[in-house]
């Protein structure tokens, strides 16, 4: 191998974790939560759906209140509302909020809704996991299974 060939691979090899490590560093910037948008889409009968930033919202609109599946990240949680009420089907606050799993984009806004007088639902695993922060091995030190 030429001594040129050598010197451009050492190169490339030296300066590939920099370009990579910028990449990663811009990928993990927070979202300016202000120019998201919750868009509602009616599914059926009282079932809508909202999207926004990350995993997609299931609400299910009652007499007596709201349920919804999931809630986005915590800074979303007025828009969600606000959303929903802009649905004018009731008045009536989200009374549960069903958690699928631990990420932020599905479980980021439960502090947010606990606050407004939402109760929380999650199979046991998920609650334990977003109860120790969602490593697992906190999980893992806090659980009866281990």
């Amino acid at each position: 191998m030429s001594k040129q060939i050598r010197t451009g691979m050492v190169l490339a090899l030296a300066v590939a974790p920099l370009v990579c490590g910028q990449t990663v560093v811009a990928q993990q910037k927070e979202p300016d939560w202000s120019k998201v948008q919750i868009k509602v889409t009616k599914v059926s009968g009282n079932i809508y759906m909202l999207e926004g930033q990350g995993g997609n919202i299931a609400a299910s609109v009652g007499e007596d209140g709201i349920v919804i599946v999931d809630d986005q990240f915590a800074p979303l949680a007025e828009k969600i509302q606000a959303a929903l009420k802009e649905l004018k089907i009731t008045d009536k606050p989200v009374r549960f909020v069903i958690n699928t799993h631990y990420h932020g984009d599905h479980a980021g806004g439960n502090v947010p809704f606990s606050k407004a007088g939402s109760t929380l639902i999650a199979q046991g695993n998920v609650r334990r996991r977003l109860e120790t922060g969602g490593t697992p091995q906190a999980m893992a030190a806090r659980s009866k299974w281990t």
